[in-house]
C-alpha cells in the first residue's frame, strides 16, 4: 500500500487498530515507539521514525520521515596537570571524541589563550614561565561539532632554583647593602633581580638587576625604612627562582666623616721610599675620608713623579688630589677618598708676605658632597710660616684671620666648615695665642676643650701626644696638648679626637715611623 506522498506504508494489524472514540471521533494513537542509539560514533546518519496514524474508517494512513542528527560530544572529564619549571602535561578520559582541542592561559578569561587540537588524551605544554600560574580547559571534538569546554584547572609552575637567602645592612644615612647566598653556581649563565621598596607591597620599587651578589641602593631617605628582596633570573629577566624572604632594615640616622691633618715632611728627609708607603698605609687605616697634607712638595720622586701625586698613588686609584697642577698650591695638598666623597668646587688663596719667610704659604679649600649623605661642607688646608719670632707670630695671626674669612666666604653661613692644617703655633690656649684666639674668635670649634659646647671631642685618643715626635721612638706627651698641628671645626658633633700613633703595649713607636708629625683624625657629624 502507497500513502498518497509515495511513501510505502503498512497495514495495522487487527489487533492493534484504534478504539474509537466519542460520538463520531476517533482517538489517535502512536503505533510504536523506539530508543535509537548510534552504532557508528562521529558518523552522520538519517534514522527513519514511523508513526502509524490511525483515524476514523477511511482515513489515509501513512509514515512521516523524520531525520535526527548525531548529538554534540560531551565535555571530558578528569583533566589534570603535572607541572615543573617551564614544561607541564596535561591529561583526560577520553570519551567518545575524535579529537581533543586544548586551551591555556595566564588569564583567568583566556583572553590571550594558546590554543592546540590533538587527537590523544594528552597534551604537552613547554617554554612555560617558572613561577607563573596558568589556566587550562579541554574540549571534545568530533566531526564539526566542538563540546563546551571541560571545567578549568589552575596549575603554577615551579622554579630551577629555591628562593635566595638576603642580608640587608646599612652602613650610611642614604644607602642600603644587600647581599645573598644562591644554589646557583658561578658557572651557571644567571642574574639576580633586587628590590628596594618603602613597604614590602613592592608596588614602585627601584629595581637593579646584576650579575654579582650584592646590591647597592643610593640616594635613599634619611633615617627612612625600606624592604628589600632579590631572586634569580635568566639571561632574558626570566624568573628561575621565588623572591627572597623581604628583608626591612633603616638607613642610619646620620653617617660619621673622618677628615685628617697630615704633615708627612719633604722628600728629602729620612728614607722616602719606605715612609711613603707608612704614610698611605695610616692614613687608610683610619679610614679617612679627607686629608689636608702639609710639605707634600712637587719635588720629583723615585719614578718621575711629584711627592704629592707618590702619596696619592700608594693610597690607590680610589684617591685623589684636589689641586694636582706644580705651582698651584705649593706643598699644602688635600686628598680625599672618592668612593665617599664627591669634589664640587675648589680653589685657593695665596698668603701675603708669606714668601718674606722662605716660600710662598697657600690656603686650599674645597667644597665637598658627602655620598652618604648629599650633605656638603668646606674643607680648608694651610701651612703657615715657622720659627718664634715676633714678626713671624703676627704673620701667622694675620693668616689666621685670612683663613676666617676665606672660611665665610666660601660657606656663606650656610655649609659646615673643617680647619685642618700645621699652624706652626705650640703657644697654650690662651690669649697669648694669636692663631688660636683668631679662629676660636671667630666662631670655630676647638674639639680639644674640655666643655660641653657643641664641637668638643666626646672621645679623646692620644690626645696628650704631642703632634711633633721628631722621630723619637719614644713619643713625647703633655697633657695640655700644645699641638702645632690642628683642626678647628664650625659648630658640629665630634665623635672622636685621635692623635694618631702605631704603639706598642710600653708606648713605643712599631715599624716605620711615617712623619716627624703624627696625624690627627676627628670622626664628626655633619649638621
Amino acid at each position: 500500500m502507497t500513502s498518497p506522498s509515495g511513501q510505502h506504508r503498512r497495514r495495522v494489524p487487527k489487533n492493534r487498530r484504534p478504539v474509537a472514540g466519542g460520538a463520531g471521533g476517533a482517538t489517535p494513537r502512536s503505533r510504536f515507539s523506539r530508543s535509537l542509539r548510534s552504532r557508528a560514533p562521529g558518523r552522520r546518519l538519517p534514522y527513519v521514525v514511523g508513526v502509524a496514524v490511525v483515524a476514523v474508517v477511511g482515513a489515509l494512513l501513512f509514515w512521516p520521515v523524520v531525520e535526527l542528527a548525531d548529538p554534540a560530544p560531551v565535555a571530558p572529564g578528569g583533566v589534570q596537570v603535572e607541572s615543573d619549571d617551564t614544561t607541564a602535561t596535561a591529561t583526560w578520559t577520553r570519551g567518545p571524541a575524535t579529537a581533543f582541542r586544548v586551551q591555556y592561559s595566564e588569564n583567568l578569561d583566556f583572553s590571550d589563550a594558546q590554543t592546540q587540537q590533538v587527537e590523544r588524551n594528552t597534551f604537552a605544554l613547554s617554554s612555560l614561565i617558572p613561577g607563573t600560574t596558568y589556566f587550562l580547559r579541554v574540549s571534545s571534538v568530533r566531526g564539526d561539532k566542538v563540546s563546551r569546554p571541560s571545567p578549568l584547572v589552575r596549575f603554577t609552575t615551579g622554579f630551577s632554583y629555591v628562593a635566595p637567602k638576603l642580608v640587608v645592612d646599612s652602613k650610611t644615612s642614604a644607602s642600603l647593602s644587600a647581599s645573598w647566598t644562591s644554589d646557583a653556581t658561578t658557572k651557571e649563565k644567571v642574574k639576580y633581580e633586587a628590590q628596594l621598596d618603602k613597604d614590602e607591597v613592592f608596588s614602585d620599587p627601584k629595581t637593579k638587576t646584576v650579575s654579582k651578589r650584592t646590591a647597592k641602593f643610593t640616594k635613599l631617605g634619611y633615617k627612612a625604612t625600606y624592604s628589600t628582596r632579590v631572586r634569580i633570573v635568566g639571561p632574558t629577566g626570566v624568573a628561575l627562582s621565588p623572591w627572597s624572604d623581604p628583608e626591612t632594615r633603616q638607613t642610619l640616622r646620620s653617617a660619621p666623616l673622618r677628615v685628617a691633618s697630615f704633615n708627612v715632611l719633604k722628600s728629602s728627609k729620612a728614607n722616602w721610599s719606605a715612609r711613603r708607603l707608612a704614610i698611605a698605609e695610616t692614613i687608610r687605616s683610619q679610614e679617612v675620608d679627607v686629608a689636608g697634607l702639609q710639605e707634600a712638595t712637587p719635588v720629583t720622586v723615585a719614578g718621575g713623579i711629584r711627592q704629592y701625586a707618590d702619596i696619592v698613588r700608594v693610597l690607590g686609584p680610589d684617591w685623589a688630589l684636589t689641586e694636582d697642577s706644580k705651582g698651584a698650591t705649593g706643598e699644602a695638598r688635600t686628598v680625599y677618598n672618592t668612593k665617599r666623597l664627591e669634589l664640587v668646587d675648589h680653589g685657593y688663596e695665596e698668603i701675603p708676605g708669606s714668601t718674606r719667610f722662605g716660600v710662598m704659604r697657600y690656603i686650599t679649600w674645597a667644597i665637598f658632597e658627602q655620598k652618604s649623605t648629599a650633605k656638603r661642607f668646606v674643607f680648608l688646608n694651610t701651612h703657615f710660616v715657622t720659627s718664634k719670632a715676633s714678626s713671624r707670630f703676627s704673620h701667622r695671626t694675620a693668616s689666621a684671620g685670612q683663613m676666617v674669612r676665606l672660611a665665610n666666604s666660601i660657606s656663606k653661613g650656610e655649609l659646615p666648615v673643617v680647619m685642618a692644617g700645621d699652624f706652626n703655633s705650640a703657644a697654650h690656649r690662651n690669649n697669648s695665642n694669636g692663631v688660636y684666639r683668631t679662629i676660636t674668635g671667630g666662631g670655630f670649634v676647638d674639639p680639644l676643650i674640655r666643655s660641653g659646647k657643641l664641637g668638643a671631642a666626646e672621645k679623646l685618643t692620644n690626645a696628650d701626644l704631642k703632634t711633633v715626635n721628631k722621630y723619637a721612638r719614644q713619643p713625647r706627651r703633655d697633657a695640655s696638648a700644645p699641638m702645632i698641628d690642628h683642626i678647628f671645626v664650625s659648630p658640629m658633633r665630634v665623635l672622636e679626637w685621635e692623635t694618631v700613633a702605631k704603639l706598642d703595649g710600653s708606648g713605643r713607636f712599631i715599624g716605620t715611623i711615617p712623619s716627624d708629625h703624627n696625624m690627627i683624625r676627628l670622626t664628626v657629624y655633619l649638621p
